[in-house]
C-alpha cells in the first residue's frame, strides 16, 4: 500500500527523518525484521535499521504518479523495515509517499502512519510505544468446542497444501487505478439525508453500489459485496485505537435483491444488518485465527498457484471489495502546513484485486476503483463509476432541490 500526501509550507529533510524515526520507535512492527525459516516466516524484533527514504526532485505536480508505481511494484525485503518512504520536494509544495507492507497492516493502519509522520513533523508529543501484538493476544482463551474435529480438518488441509507446487509464475498484469470525487455539496447532501432517513453513509453506498453493478454486469454481477472491518475501536483488549493491526475480517452483503425496492428502504434494511454482522464476525476472529495457526505456512509461490487454479475455475468474478475508510483527518490547525491532498493506491503481487476504497477528505468523499484488467477493463470501471453517481445524484442531490449534472469529477 502506498499513500500520497502533498503538503504545502515549509518541511526539512532533517525534521522528516526525524519524524519517521519517532513512529518507527512507537511500533514494533517497524522495527521487526523477517527470518525466512524451512517452516516458515518469522519477525525479528528491534532488529531493522532506520526507515529508508529516497528524496527525490519535484519538477511538476505528476511526477508522484511514476513514484508511486514504482513503490507500489517494489517488494519489502526481509532486512529492510516493512515501511519506507519518498520525498519529492520543491519550494512552495512537496509530496509524500509512505508505502508499507499489507504483511503489518491494513488501510486504516496506513492512515495511522501518515497522521503520525505528519504531527511529528511539528510536534513531539504523544507517540507512546506499545508491546508487539501476537495472535495469542487475540486468540486469547478461545477453545474449539471439538478439538479433534478441528485438528482433523486442519490435518487433512495441510496434506493437500503440501501437494501444491513451490512455482515461480510470472505475475499478470498490474493494477489499474480510476479515481473519482463526489464535490463537497454532494457528500453534505448524502451525510444529512442519511442522517434523516436514519441510515449510516455506509449502507447508503453498498445499496447504490449494488445497483450499478446490477445495471452494469447485468447478470454476470458479483453476487456478493464484502467490506472490510475495523478490528480496533475497543473490540479486543489488545488493540488501541493507535495501533497496526492486519486481520479484521469483513462482513458480506448479498448482491442483487431487493433490486425494485424503495432505496432508502433497502438502505434502512442493511443498516439494520450491518451490526448484528460485525458482532458475529468479530467473534468469529479468534477461531479463526486459532485454525490457522494449525496450518502448515504457504509460500507466496503456492499462493500464486492456488489463485491461478481457482481463477481458472470461474467464470465470473463472484464479489466485490468495498473498504470505507471513514472520514480521514492528517493534522490539525497547529501544523505549520496544510495537507492539500491525499490518495491510497494497492497493489498484490499474488492475487486480482477488484474493489472500491472510499474515504471522506476535506469535506469530500472520495473514491477508487482498483482492478485488474482480467477482473474489469477500464470502460466497465467507467461505466459502474459513472451509474453510481447518477444513482447518488437521485436519491441524494434531487431530494435536497438541487438539479444539474453529476457532481463526480476526476481527481
Amino acid at each position: 500500500m502506498t499513500c500520497f500526501v502533498r503538503l504545502e509550507g515549509r518541511v526539512t529533510i532533517p525534521r522528516l527523518r526525524s519524524a519517521l524515526a519517532r513512529v518507527q520507535r512507537k511500533h514494533p512492527a517497524l522495527r521487526a525484521l523477517i527470518r525466512e525459516e524451512q517452516d516458515g516466516l518469522y519477525y525479528e524484533p528491534d532488529s531493522a535499521g532506520e526507515i529508508p527514504m529516497r528524496i527525490v526532485p519535484r519538477a511538476t505536480e505528476d511526477d508522484y504518479r511514476d513514484e508511486y508505481r514504482i513503490e507500489l511494484t517494489s517488494r519489502f525485503a526481509y532486512d529492510e523495515p516493512q515501511l519506507r518512504a519518498v520525498w519529492l520536494h520543491s519550494e512552495r509544495e512537496s509530496d509524500l509517499l509512505l508505502t508499507t507492507s499489507h504483511r503489518i497492516c491494513d488501510g486504516a493502519s496506513i492512515f495511522i502512519l501518515v497522521r503520525e509522520v505528519l504531527q511529528s513533523l511539528y510536534t513531539d508529543d504523544g507517540l507512546i510505544p506499545y508491546e508487539p501484538i501476537t495472535v495469542r493476544d487475540i486468540i486469547g482463551d478461545y477453545q474449539p468446542p471439538r478439538p479433534w474435529k478441528r485438528k482433523a480438518v486442519a490435518c487433512l488441509l495441510n496434506g493437500l497444501l503440501r501437494l501444491i507446487p513451490n512455482l515461480d509464475m510470472a505475475p499478470e498484469k498490474y493494477e489499474y487505478f480510476l479515481e473519482w470525487k463526489a464535490d463537497r455539496a454532494l457528500s453534505d447532501a448524502l451525510k444529512q439525508r442519511c442522517r434523516a432517513e436514519g441510515v449510516s453513509v455506509h449502507a447508503a453506498v453498498l445499496v447504490a453500489l449494488d445497483r450499478a453493478l446490477s445495471a452494469v454486469f447485468n447478470k454476470k454481477s458479483p453476487k456478493w459485496i464484502d467490506s472490510q472491518i475495523d478490528p480496533r475501536r475497543g473490540r479486543f483488549a489488545a488493540l488501541k485505537d493507535d495501533t497496526l493491526f492486519l486481520g479484521g475480517g469483513s462482513f458480506k452483503v448479498r448482491a442483487g435483491q431487493a433490486l425494485e425496492a424503495e432505496f432508502w428502504s433497502r438502505a434502512r434494511a442493511i443498516n439494520k444488518e450491518i451490526p448484528g454482522q460485525i458482532d458475529q464476525e468479530v467473534a468469529n476472529i479468534p477461531a479463526r485465527l486459532h485454525f490457522f495457526e494449525m496450518l502448515r505456512p504457504i509460500t507466496g509461490n503456492q499462493l500464486h498457484v492456488i489463485m491461478r487454479i481457482l481463477y481458472a475455475c470461474t467464470k465470473k468474478v463472484s464479489q466485490f471489495a468495498l473498504s470505507n475508510l471513514g472520514n480521514v483527518v492528517l493534522s490539525d490547525s497547529d501544523a505549520p502546513f496544510r495537507v492539500k491532498d491525499m490518495r491510497l493506491y494497492v497493489h498484490s503481487f499474488r492475487t486480482r484485486a477488484l474493489g472500491w476504497i472510499t474515504y471522506t477528505f476535506n469535506g469530500e468523499m472520495r473514491f477508487c476503483c482498483v482492478s485488474n484488467e482480467k477482473c474489469m477493463s477500464p470502460s466497465v470501471a467507467n461505466a459502474l463509476k459513472h451509474e453510481f453517481m447518477i444513482v447518488l445524484e437521485d436519491q441524494v442531490v434531487q431530494s435536497a432541490g438541487r438539479a444539474g449534472e453529476i457532481a463526480a469529477s476526476t481527481v
